[in-house]
C-alpha cells in the first residue's frame, strides 16, 4: 500500500538479461580463479589445505551464486511474459471509451525505488547485484532480530501488567504502530523501497502518540480513544435510486457531486456510487465518490482522533499519510460490496482532501486495485482528487491514472497563500534528494487566489474547499478546475479519458447508491 508499482515489462526483460549475463560472467571468473589456484607453483601441506578450502567454500559459493543469478533472470523474464498476457487481457491503459489513455506521462527522472531496484550506471552488474543482495540480507536479518526483540519485550510487558490487572489495550496499539513504522524502516534498509519524508514523519508521530496512549492507560487505568485503530466497514444503511439520470458532464461536475455528499455526522460517513452506462450497451463503469474529513473539529481531542464512528476523522489523515490501512479505507470496500458493484469492474474514484488520500491509497493497494476479478478487487482506471496530499503512493497497476489538483501553496512575509493541506506530502520528497513519482502519478498545480493573508483559517477556507461559499460551483477547486481544464494538458486529457465511459454525452447513470458506513462507537 506504500509505493507499489506496475511492471515495466521492457525494463524487466532488460534486467532479466543482465542477471543471466552476470551469471555467465561470474562463472567465467570462477573458472579463471580455479585455474590460478590449482596451477600455482606452490606445494606442501599449506598449499593442499588452501586448495581444499577454495574448493569447499569459495568455488562452491560462486557456483551457487551463478545458479541463483541464472534462476532469478529466468524468473524475471517469465514474470514479464505473464504481465504482458495480463495487460493484453485487461486492455492495458483505459482512456476515452475504453481506449488508450491520452494523459501525458508525468516526469520520473529523480524517483528512487530502493537500491535493489535502482541500477548504478557506474557499477558493473556482475558485482553490483550480489553485493546489493548481500547487504539487503544482512539488513533484513538485523532488522528481524531487533523487531523480534522489541515484540518479545512488549509481549512480556503486556503479560506482566495484565497479571497485575493493569489496562494494556494501549500498549497493544503501540505495538501495532511500532511494527508498521519498523516495517517502513526495514524496507528502506533492505533496499526494497525508499519512503517519503511525509510518510516517515507521520508514522513516527503515530507511533509516538500510541506510546503515550499506552503509558496513559497503563498508569491511570482509564481508557482513551486517542488514535484508536479499530477497523471500519460497518454498513449502517444504503439509499438506492434506480431511476435513469444525467451523468456528470465534466470534471467540475465530479467535484460538485463530491461536495453534495459532505456531512458533519459523528456516527457514520457517506460514500456515493454511480453506475454509469454508455448508450452502446457496454458493461457499466462506476464512479465512487469519497468526501473529505468530517465530524469533530481538529481541535476536539481526542474525539477527532479516533473517538467518532465516522472513520474520516483527523486521526485517519495521519494514519493514511503514514502508509497505514485505516478504517476509512475499509469503508470504501464495504460500500462497493454493499452497492453490488461486481468484482473486477472499472472504477473511477473521486475524492477531496482526505477522500483523495483514500482514493490514492486504495489505488496503490494491489489487494484492492487489481485486474484479476477476485472478490473485493476492482480495476481502478483513474483517481481524480483535489486538495489532497497524495504524493506518498503510486498506483499498483501501471494502467491506473492518478490525477491530483492543488492550489500552489506559499508562506511569505505577507502571510499564507494557496492550499497548505495539499502540500503536506512535501511533494513526495525522499531521503537522498529524490521524489517519489511514476508516469501515471500526476500533480496539477494551479495558481492560488491573488494576495496573501495572515489568517491561515481564512486562506484554507478559500483555497482548500472544493466549492465556494454557499456551494458556489464557480469557487474553490470546482471553479479553478473548470477554468483550467481547456488549457492544461493533463486536465484536458483526463476529461477526454473519462468522456464516453464515466462522463459526457452518450452516457447516463442507471443506478445511484449512497452508502452510510463507519467503524462504530469506540
Amino acid at each position: 500500500m506504500t509505493g507499489f508499482r506496475g511492471m515495466d515489462t521492457d525494463a524487466a526483460r532488460a534486467h532479466g538479461e543482465r542477471l543471466r549475463s552476470a551469471s555467465g560472467e561470474v562463472e567465467d571468473l570462477r573458472g579463471l580463479l580455479g585455474v590460478t589456484v590449482h596451477g600455482a607453483q606452490w606445494a606442501g601441506p599449506d598449499a593442499d589445505a588452501f586448495r581444499a578450502l577454495w574448493s569447499e567454500l569459495a568455488a562452491a559459493s560462486l557456483a551457487s551464486l551463478c545458479e541463483d543469478l541464472l534462476a532469478a533472470g529466468e524468473r524475471v523474464l517469465g514474470e514479464a511474459d505473464e504481465q504482458d498476457i495480463v495487460s493484453e487481457q485487461d486492455g492495458s491503459e483505459v482512456g476515452p471509451a475504453g481506449g488508450p489513455s491520452t494523459i501525458p506521462d508525468a516526469p520520473v527522472e529523480d524517483s528512487a525505488s530502493g537500491y535493489l531496484r535502482d541500477d548504478l550506471p557506474w557499477a558493473p552488474n556482475w558485482w553490483e547485484q550480489p553485493l546489493e543482495h548481500t547487504f539487503s540480507d544482512v539488513a533484513r536479518a538485523a532488522s528481524d532480530r531487533v523487531g523480534r526483540g522489541l515484540d518479545d519485550g512488549i509481549d512480556r510487558l503486556e503479560s506482566g501488567l495484565a497479571h497485575l490487572g493493569v489496562r494494556t489495550d494501549g500498549i497493544a496499539q503501540f505495538q501495532r504502530d511500532a511494527d508498521h513504522f519498523g516495517a517502513i524502516l526495514q524496507d528502506w534498509a533492505t533496499g526494497d523501497r525508499v519512503p517519503t519524508y511525509a510518510e516517515l514523519g507521520a508514522a513516527a508521530a503515530v507511533t509516538a502518540g500510541s506510546a503515550g496512549v499506552g503509558v496513559y492507560e497503563a498508569s491511570t487505568g482509564e481508557e482513551t480513544v486517542l488514535l484508536d485503530d479499530r477497523p471500519g466497514g460497518h454498513v449502517l444503511g444504503v439509499e438506492t435510486d434506480v431511476s435513469t439520470t444525467r451523468s456528470p458532464q465534466d470534471l467540475r461536475d465530479l467535484i460538485t457531486d463530491n461536495d453534495a455528499l459532505r456531512g458533519r455526522s459523528l456516527e457514520s460517513g457517506r460514500i456515493g456510487i454511480q453506475e454509469v452506462r454508455a448508450a452502446g450497451g457496454a458493461e457499466p463503469s462506476y464512479i465512487v465518490q469519497v468526501p473529505p474529513t468530517e465530524g469533530a473539529l481538529f481541535t476536539d481531542v481526542p474525539a477527532a482522533y479516533g473517538g467518532q464512528g465516522n472513520s474520516r476523522d483527523w486521526g485517519s489523515n495521519l494514519r493514511l499519510v503514514a502508509g497505514q490501512h485505516p478504517a476509512a479505507m475499509d469503508d470504501v470496500r464495504a460500500a462497493l460490496i454493499a452497492a453490488d458493484v461486481p468484482a473486477g469492474a472499472n472504477v473511477l474514484i473521486v475524492g477531496h482532501s482526505q477522500g483523495g488520500i483514500i482514493a490514492n491509497h486504495l489505488a496503490a493497494d494491489p489487494s484492492f486495485n487489481s485486474p484479476t476479478g477476485a472478490t473485493g478487487t476492482y480495476n481502478v482506471t483513474h483517481t481524480f482528487s483535489v486538495g489532497s496530499p497524495v504524493q506518498t503512493v503510486i498506483p499498483a497497476q501501471a494502467s491506473t491514472q492518478s490525477v491530483n489538483v492543488n492550489h500552489e501553496a506559499a508562506v511569505g512575509t505577507g502571510g499564507f497563500s494557496g492550499d497548505l493541506i495539499a502540500a503536506a506530502d512535501l511533494d513526495g520528497a525522499q531521503p537522498g534528494g529524490t521524489h517519489l513519482s511514476a508516469p501515471t502519478r500526476h500533480e496539477v498545480t494551479l495558481a492560488p487566489s491573488p494576495g496573501a493573508d495572515v489568517d491561515l483559517i481564512a486562506v484554507l477556507e478559500s483555497e482548500h474547499n472544493s466549492v465556494g461559499p454557499g456551494h458556489d460551483p464557480t469557487g474553490g477547486y470546482a471553479g479553478s478546475v473548470a477554468r483550467a481544464t481547456a488549457g492544461d494538458p493533463t486536465l484536458s486529457a483526463l476529461e477526454d479519458d473519462l468522456t464516453g465511459t464515466y462522463l459526457g454525452e452518450g452516457t447516463y447513470v442507471s443506478r445511484s447508491e449512497v452508502v452510510n458506513v463507519g467503524r462504530g462507537a469506540a
